[in-house]
């Protein structure tokens, strides 16, 4: 504990007094803990009842400081301040009463006093709380110092291992000598002949002997012509398929052993051809490819990982082709086998992925503790007591599958990078975390009131998941940078994973390292077979169009609720789950209070069913119920169409008609990790709508590419959408180039084939930094994650069942 400073370094002189009495309201007031927006507008009313001018109000020393805190606690009296003072990095401060000085506290204490506020007890009484404290197990590799560098971390760990080649050169050039000398694919040796090249000293001399023989030949000349030449000097097939391919490859590594930089180390590592089997977990929900989408647990992922699995395989077939070598790469998705499966084949075993040629869908049964098959879909917030015999099946299926290990292990969402940690540690295998979306900044409070939360959610399970998978990955992709350090004023979805406290179970102190170098944005791309601009009518069905222009705007049919009175009107289109985060029923309110958009437009919705009775979602069931609250209330007969979840096969052709008629789409989530439908409508031209708070924010540019709407209140939201819809009805051009800014925008920044390449990218190099370095350095870290896993986890997940 830091020794009492006066507020003077925080706070200037002339505006101690205000700030004085501001701190006095909030500590007399009725709320003992208040977070940014409480306190912004408590600041607010404050400044209109002093009399305090804009300027003061919203650029004062004061009104800095407090955009920059993102919680108060007043126990007892007490002020203590949280303040974020860049992201990802944070101070805590207790105020004397005067508020004349300030002390900076540990975490340790803050949390204390978190706890005791919760549980009703002094500060001190919760002090033999668990602590979990993963930071001084990370002391094995280098910190990134920059926060505006997370995000790009092995731009950064490239830069370390290259500096470690450089003034390590016997050290390091040994490291990367075997590195290469231990790949195989299906029992083939790549690269080296460890029985003809046994060491350094042998390997360059023949490196740079081959390097001259290359120059001299054609660069077309193909590599089985080169084959038996390169053999006999010790070097097997994977440089490259023509004799110019070969000679760069070698060029680089030969570069690497006398001048490494970081940009050749990175370029050579992602030419080793040493992945051809990738596994991907996603246990929860529907998978499947057709009559899924919209069912609960259901939506973007499925999308996102069938594409990539295309992406991935077609990236793979090329890179293989390029390096001179026959292989059949392999993609597997495991998910869980549902036996009552209604209209999907998501109780079929295997499934073949339409658009590849060897990749799969396998799927594999749940159990529970007595040994029963479940046979009916679980909630994601229930599916923790099943993913250990889960894990264990992967396992097994997967070393048959592919006759040995994968060479990748790709998880998604919370479950299966928890299945994913699992099979990596059993199988000694490079790990790949993507979240896709982290529950714990979507749902308000869920750790301090965690207890309220359990029996619906069990998130004193998925959040030491999240901490074990995030801990134990070689490295984590995120579509944005927010998602691991939010914003100025936001918190990242990582980083609310730094510190936190859930009173009675456990305090996390250090959660997650945001600044080691393992997370990485890499965005997706769109499928552009599906998604293509609406203007492009030759690559157009007139069937289908036919078909979902009546389903849209007039079929009269038992899945499908309203009538339009006016059809000819623009049509605001939205398309997600039925759940309350994707707040389908906060922009039908939107859509509903706003004379003007009644008026001018028509509302169709795509989400989910008409009939409460299909759903085995409790909380899909209310928000069913409140969609026909919310038509009665405003009397949206006539304006409204709301029809089931549309398959996404034919979501492209939905998009393309809004287009026809001059629509737009609407995302109005709460909250949106990133926002595949966003891109989706995008490429289709189709003008997007999506929430400020998220992903999307990285995705549109407001204005030009679309529009960033606060999506907390739907009065907000009907604001920005009718804002857009005036301007364009009275400039005829508005529409166009708001299309015309979101296709740009997508083929920009947002392709599968710079993914592909990026990831694999990724995998090859911390791969690398695996072997050389963070293995051995990591050994602690896996032991106190299972110590976890075993002692908090499973005993946690096993009460689920009971």
């Amino acid at each position: 504990m830091s020794k009492p400073n006066m507020i003077s370094g925080l706070i200037p002189k002339e505006e101690h007094k205000d700030f004085s009495d501001f701190i006095y309201l909030l500590r007399t007031g009725d709320k003992r803990y208040l977070l940014r927006n409480d306190i912004w507008l408590k600041w607010l009313d404050w400044c209109r009842e002093n009399d305090k001018d804009e300027k003061f109000t919203k650029n004062s020393s004061i009104a800095r400081f407090l955009s920059r805190v993102p919680e108060m606690l007043f126990p007892d009296g007490i002020a203590l301040i949280l303040h974020r003072y860049t992201m990802g990095r944070y101070r805590i401060y207790r105020l004397s009463p005067d508020h004349q000085y300030l002390e900076e506290i540990s975490v340790n204490r803050y949390l204390d006093y978190k706890d005791a506020h919760v549980l009703g007890n002094g500060a001190g009484a919760n002090r033999d709380a668990l602590e979990l404290d993963f930071m001084p197990f990370y002391d094995y590799a280098p910190t990134i110092k920059n926060v505006r560098n997370l995000g790009n971390g092995i731009s950064y760990l490239n830069k370390y291992m290259s500096s470690s080649l450089f003034h390590n050169p016997e050290q390091w050039g040994s490291k990367l000598f075997e590195f290469l000398r231990i790949h195989k694919i299906n029992g083939e040796q790549l690269l080296v002949n460890p029985d003809i090249l046994k060491g350094v000293d042998d390997f360059l001399p023949a490196l740079e002997q081959t390097i001259d023989e290359l120059e001299h030949q054609d660069p077309d000349t193909g590599y089985q012509q080169l084959k038996s030449d390169l053999k006999t000097r010790g070097f097997e097939p994977g440089w490259g398929h023509k004799a110019g391919r070969i000679r760069e490859t070698m060029g680089m590594l030969h570069a690497l052993f006398h001048e490494p930089r970081s940009a050749d180390l990175e370029e050579f590592i992602s030419r080793v051809p040493m992945i051809s089997k990738v596994a991907i977990l996603s246990p929860h929900g529907w998978f499947a490819q057709e009559n899924v989408l919209g069912k609960p647990d259901t939506g973007g992922q499925v999308i996102y990982i069938l594409d990539q699995v295309r992406a991935l395989e077609d990236h793979l077939k090329k890179e293989f082709e390029l390096s001179g070598i026959d292989v059949t790469p392999r993609v597997i998705v495991l998910t869980r086998l549902i036996p009552n499966a209604g209209n999907t084949t998501c109780n079929q075993p295997g499934e073949d992925i339409v658009g590849t040629e060897h990749a799969r869908i396998l799927r594999i049964p749940f159990f529970d503790s007595r040994g029963h098959k479940l046979e009916d879909w679980v909630s994601r917030f229930k599916i923790w007591p099943y993913l250990s015999r889960f894990a264990s099946d992967c396992e097994r299926e997967l070393l048959a599958e592919f006759q040995g290990r994968p060479d990748l292990i790709i998880g998604n969402y919370s479950d299966g990078n928890l299945v994913a940690t699992l099979l990596s540690d059993r199988l000694d295998v490079v790990q790949c975390t993507i979240a896709h979306a982290l529950e714990k900044t979507k749902y308000l409070f869920s750790d301090l009131y965690w207890q309220n939360m359990e029996p619906d959610y069990h998130f004193s399970c998925q959040f030491t998941a999240d901490l074990l998978s995030m801990n134990k990955s070689d490295f984590i992709i995120t579509s944005t940078y927010q998602e691991i350090a939010g914003t100025e004023t936001r918190f990242g979805q990582y980083e609310s994973y730094q510190f936190y406290t859930m009173p009675g179970l456990c305090q996390v102190v250090n959660g997650v390292n945001l600044f080691n170098p393992k997370f990485n944005v890499v965005p997706p791309g769109v499928d552009e077979t599906n998604y293509f601009p609406y203007y492009e009518n030759d690559r157009r069905s007139e069937a289908r169009r036919s078909h979902w222009e009546k389903r849209l705007f007039s079929l009269e049919h038992p899945d499908i609720y309203g009538r339009l009175e006016n059809p000819e009107k623009p049509p605001i289109f939205t398309m997600a789950r039925l759940d309350r985060i994707k707040n389908i029923t906060g922009l039908v309110e939107a859509f509903g209070m706003h004379p003007e958009l009644k008026h001018n437009c028509n509302l169709i919705v795509a989400a989910g069913t008409i009939h409460p009775e299909e759903s085995e979602d409790p909380e899909e069931q209310n928000e069913i119920r409140r969609m026909y609250e919310l038509i009665e209330t405003y009397e949206l007969q006539g304006s409204i169409r709301w029809l089931p979840s549309v398959p996404k096969e034919e979501t492209g052709e939905v998009y393309r008609i809004i287009a026809d008629n001059r629509g737009m789409f609407i995302q109005p989530a709460l909250f949106e990790a990133f926002g595949l439908t966003i891109l989706e409508a995008m490429q289709c031209g189709l003008p997007t709508f999506g929430p400020i708070f998220g992903g999307p924010s990285e995705i549109i540019r407001d204005a030009e590419s679309g529009y960033l709407m606060n999506t907390s209140q739907p009065d907000l939201i009907a604001e920005t959408i009718w804002r857009f819809v005036s301007e364009y009805q009275k400039d005829a051009g508005k529409w166009g180039r708001i299309s015309k800014g979101g296709m740009a925008r997508v083929k920009e920044a947002f392709t599968w084939e710079r993914y592909s390449e990026k990831l694999f990218s990724l995998t090859k190099l911390y791969g690398f930094w695996r072997y050389t370095e963070s293995q051995a350095g990591m050994v602690k870290l896996d032991r106190y994650c299972d110590l976890l896993y075993h002692l908090l986890l499973k005993p946690r997940s096993q009460e689920i069942e009971s």
